[in-house]
């Protein structure tokens, strides 16, 4: 039986699932705000974002960015939601310069998901479509960011998805070829190192080979006179023999 009565609550749990996803988002309560009201507020902002020239947001952007980042901080504590504002006015400036004159509004929806409920107003304009996107946060419906954008068709969303897909896929090949560039060098450099090795050993050899032998000086020996020699030699003998010099004469001398 009890198995029964947790069948059956399970069943109207899922169909009453069920009849909610099904059930008319204008009849919806978005945390105290309808959906006309998500509506009007939708309209009322992209009419004050009409209403400004451009030129006078790009003032307004650039006096905002020449601030410090202290100054900046104190302004956006003063003025709430100015930093909201400041996202819309540069995500209008950047994609008002492609879609032409204002033709009207297109059409509006509301999506409630998490912690977050996003409505999107479609803008019909001469060139191509722009969505004004508003995401509120669920707790206090306070406007969390405002955007605007552009609307794409599907070939462009395909074609843009295989651009980034190709340039995804090149730049890993280029990577790769480098790395392998890289690789390759490691058993070219010893090579190299070698070479200079090789080189610098020539250098030093033709150096070595240039420079000037020793000088030689050669021993001058003077020669004795040979008249010297011979009263040197006759006054030995006579030294030795105990003659007298007069006794005998040295004629000629032989050298060995």
């Amino acid at each position: 039986m009890k198995k029964r009565i947790i069948a059956m609550l399970v069943i109207c749990i899922s169909i009453l699932s069920l009849a909610a996803c099904g059930a008319d988002p204008k009849t919806i309560d978005y945390n105290g705000k309808s959906y006309d009201e998500l509506e009007e507020n939708a309209v009322s902002t992209w009419e004050s974002i009409q209403s400004l020239d451009i030129a006078q947001l790009e003032m307004v952007v650039e006096q905002i960015d020449s601030l410090s980042e202290a100054e900046q901080i104190a302004f956006f504590d003063a003025n709430e939601g100015a930093s909201e504002q400041l996202a819309l006015f540069r995500s209008w400036i950047s994609v008002s310069k492609e879609v032409g004159d204002y033709v009207g509004v297109d059409s509006f929806s509301v999506t409630k998901s998490g912690k977050s409920t996003t409505t999107e107003l479609i803008l019909e304009f001469e060139k191509r479509p722009v969505v004004l996107s508003i995401v509120y946060k669920n707790r206090d419906m306070s406007v969390e960011t405002t955007t605007v954008d552009l609307v794409y068709t599907t070939g462009e969303k395909m074609q843009r998805a295989l651009m980034n897909t190709v340039m995804g896929m090149g730049t890993v090949f280029i990577m790769l070829i480098i790395i392998c560039l890289i690789i390759s060098c490691f058993s070219v450099i010893p090579k190299i190192e070698n070479r200079l090795k090789e080189k610098n050993q020539a250098k030093k050899v033709p150096e070595i080979s240039q420079q000037a032998p020793p000088a030689v000086t050669e021993a001058v020996v003077p020669r004795t006179d040979d008249l010297e020699l011979i009263a040197v030699i006759t006054a030995a003998i006579a030294a030795g023999t105990g003659q007298s010099t007069e006794d005998f004469v040295v004629r000629s001398i032989k050298r060995r």
